[in-house]
Formats: structure tokens, C-alpha cells, sequence
């Protein structure tokens, strides 16, 4: 039922991108570029006279929005076609030439490396470099902008995380064990570690025996 589903939607999908590719064939746009403003080129070449570009073509360029976060992307318009195809994990289209007028959904995550992060002073003893990222929508896009933008710097964190919940369980385990000790002062520490392994055993939930029903001949 779902395929019969997602292919209708898909069929009536193609119908709206060949009508945004209509629209979009009129709408095309030449970006800023570095040429246009400085159309001189080997200018510092003083034995080949300067080389001048007059213009500058491409195949033009069409914006599309985001159909969530509304961001607004220029792409050239011969990729439009496979742009608007891009779904996501969930299976909707992701990008869209209609202009949703609104503005770009702002996060108010920060980078863990931002100025303001509560660890910042830790981090400057580390020498991790300091990120101006202040916008990120969620902490799962927080944890995935670290381990893209600041890789080593991420590795150190989670290790540091990791070494910290040794430490912890150490210091859980020695409380556990100055607690059993403290009822039974003939106990020794091996003894001690030997019984809290054995409660464990008999704590552990038990699989439930089904009963064997034995059948007698009369």
C-alpha cells in the first residue's frame, strides 16, 4: 500500500518539476564574481601585455529554498532538474523553487567551542581554537557540526568523556566496597569484590523454566 502511495506522489512530483523548470528557464541569474569586478588578468606580468575579460557566460543560475529551514540556495539550471529529485531520509522532497516568504529558521545552539561555552576556559588550557558558530537548530546538528568542523578537537572531548566515566565508575565501585566492608570488618577487599560479583550473578534477571509435562502410559 505504501509503494502505490510514494509512487503517486512521485508521479505527481514530476509533474510540479517540469513546471518549476519552466518558470525557472525565464528566472535565471548571473552571480557576483571576482571577474566581472576585476576584469584584468596577469596584471603583474610585465612582459605579456594585460589580458582583459570582456564577459562572462554560464549556463545561469535559479534559486531554490529549502522546503524546511527556508534557506535560499543558488544552483546552476541545468542540475535544477536533480536538485528538486533530492528527498530526505523521511522520503519528502527536500528543496523547492517556490519562495516560501519567510525567513531562514535561526537556531540558538552554540558551538561547544563558542566564546560563551561554559567549558571555554577548559578548552583554552587544551589550545582548541574558538568557533563563531551560535546558530545550530539542535544538539544532534551540534554534535554533527563538531565531528565535521572540529574533528580533533571532538576526538579529545569524547575521550576526555570516556576517561571521566572510568574514573567514575572506579570511585562507585570503591564506595561499594568501603560499604560492605563497613558491616562486615573481617572482610577482606578481594573478598569483598568476590561478593559484590556473586550478588550480581544472583541479582541478574533469571530466563523463567518452562515445565516439562511427562506424559505416563496407563
Amino acid at each position: 500500500m505504501e509503494d502505490s502511495q510514494t509512487k503517486v506522489v512521485d508521479t505527481e512530483r514530476e509533474g510540479v518539476i517540469e513546471e518549476m523548470l519552466r518558470d525557472a528557464e525565464n528566472q535565471k541569474v548571473e552571480l557576483p564574481s571576482d571577474l566581472t569586478r576585476n576584469p584584468v588578468l596577469n596584471r603583474d606580468d610585465k612582459e605579456a601585455p594585460p589580458t582583459i575579460v570582456n564577459k562572462i557566460t554560464s549556463a545561469g543560475y535559479v534559486y531554490v529554498w529549502d522546503s524546511r529551514t527556508y534557506h535560499k540556495v543558488p544552483v546552476l539550471y541545468y542540475m535544477l532538474s536533480q536538485i528538486l529529485r533530492v528527498k530526505r531520509d523521511d522520503g519528502s522532497y527536500r528543496w523547492t523553487r517556490n519562495d516560501p516568504g519567510k525567513l531562514p529558521k535561526r537556531g540558538t545552539y552554540k558551538c561547544l567551542l563558542h566564546k560563551d561555552s561554559p567549558n571555554r576556559g577548559h578548552y583554552d588550557d587544551l589550545g582548541f581554537r574558538t568557533c563563531l558558530k551560535d546558530n545550530i537548530t539542535n544538539p544532534y546538528q551540534v554534535t554533527q557540526h563538531m565531528k565535521s568542523k572540529h574533528k580533533a578537537e571532538w576526538a579529545a572531548i569524547e575521550e576526555e568523556k570516556r576517561l571521566a566515566e572510568r574514573a567514575e565508575d572506579r570511585e562507585l565501585q570503591r564506595a561499594l566496597i568501603g560499604k560492605v566492608i563497613s558491616h562486615d570488618t573481617t572482610a577482606s577487599a578481594d573478598e569483598v569484590v568476590t561478593t559484590i560479583g556473586e550478588n550480581a550473578v544472583k541479582e541478574a534477571p533469571k530466563k523463567r523454566r518452562k515445565k516439562r509435562i511427562v506424559k505416563t502410559s496407563k
